[in-house]
């Protein structure tokens, strides 16, 4: 690499072509390998750089099904949070879908049924649409005629109501007294 030696050894002749007699490289020498050292230099130095990215990128991808988890996880936090059922839940209270305690207080909430029920027996022969308009105007939720129809056909099926000319009326429960006097009239053969 350095010359080729002769095979007598060391005499004067047998030394390196590009060494001095001294024995240090020459000048022109000396240059080309400092400048063959920066250049792999600069080699080893962008390859660092380019492994550096690469690895950068392998992890943003080993990361990115982690992310889109904690993201997903993030946001049903925020939707519970916001629900005000993670206070619930870690106070020790009962969940939402868990039976109502028996001592709720408040007034108690009815169905559409007794709303209708109750209606009709204060005014009775309203249409379906005027019994809409009263259960709008008493209570809050919004009632539409159709669905005061889909209520009534079941109640008159049961013989709760029955239609009277354009309206419904309430038909009236026998009171525990009648129901007591027809029995004993049956009973009796009357």
């Amino acid at each position: 690499m350095w010359g080729s030696e002769s095979p007598a050894g060391s005499d004067s002749s047998s030394r390196r072509a590009d060494e001095s007699p001294q024995g240090a490289p020459s000048e022109l020498h000396g240059f080309a390998e400092i400048r063959t050292m920066a250049t792999t230099y600069q080699y080893l130095l962008r390859r660092k750089a380019e492994l550096e990215t690469r690895m950068v990128e392998a992890q943003r991808r080993a990361q990115a099904p982690f992310e889109s988890e904690l993201r997903a996880i993030v946001l049903a936090l925020d939707a519970l949070t916001q629900a005000g059922m993670a206070e619930r839940l870690t106070s020790g209270e009962a969940p939402a879908f868990a039976p109502p305690a028996p001592n709720k207080r408040g007034r108690r909430g009815r169905s559409t049924r007794d709303m209708i029920l109750m209606t009709l027996a204060q005014a009775p022969g309203l249409t379906e649409a005027e019994i809409a308009r009263q259960l709008d105007h008493r209570w809050s939720p919004p009632i539409t005629p159709a669905l005061v129809g889909r209520v009534l056909e079941p109640l008159e099926i049961e013989g709760v109501v029955r239609r009277s000319g354009a309206g419904w009326v309430r038909v009236e429960e026998p009171s525990d007294k009648d129901e007591a006097r027809s029995e004993l009239l049956a009973a009796s053969g009357h």
